[in-house]
């Protein structure tokens, strides 16, 4: 009897760690159904180099003045006040343009009803040079008006190779005030 109850209250509490875990709002994160949910703008697929799971995305470059990467546009939760955004990077010979801004990057803008960017995009990550897996993370408040949000994953103007796995948006949860 003394092990059901022990069986039954771990059940229990790992129901309720389960609950309280935050959806990923993106969809295909970790690439594991090749590009499925991203629009791909010149990204590889790969299972040679991954932080986790089966796949990978590489963005390989040799030109520093173009644009290539992947993106996802995503609808806000209702009642949302703020989104962390992160994505597991790994860089390698990355080379940026002639301006400060251009490298291996990892962006997000937030977007009215009508697709327009709301105060331009956030920067979590802009790259060079060579980088092991480093977690990029940030928490973003919404802005208002917005409805959407736009992640993009690219070498902006920059030769090299970046290697994404795990991307996640994951609504910030507002934790009641201890009293």
């Amino acid at each position: 009897m003394k092990a059901i109850k022990i069986i039954f209250s771990m059940g229990l509490i790992l129901l309720m760690l389960k609950a309280n875990a935050q959806k990923n709002l993106l969809t295909n994160g970790g690439f594991e159904d090749d590009f499925y949910g991203w629009n791909d703008g010149g990204g590889q697929i790969t299972p040679w180099n991954i932080k986790s799971g089966k796949n990978s995305c590489a963005i390989v470059t040799t030109s520093t003045d173009k644009w290539v990467g992947i993106d996802q546009t995503v609808r806000i939760p209702k009642k949302a006040t703020a989104i962390e955004f992160s994505a597991w990077l790994k860089t390698l010979n990355v080379v940026k343009g002639k301006n400060d801004w251009e490298g291996a990057l990892f962006s997000v803008a937030f977007l009215d009803s009508n697709d327009k960017e709301i105060n331009g995009g956030d920067n979590i990550a802009r790259i060079t040079g060579d980088q092991q897996w480093t977690l990029y993370a940030k928490v973003i408040n919404i802005p208002p008006k917005a409805v959407s949000f736009k992640v993009l994953i690219a070498m902006g103007n920059a030769s090299g190779t970046m290697i994404v796995d795990d991307v996640a948006a994951k609504e910030v949860i507002e934790q009641p005030a201890v009293k």
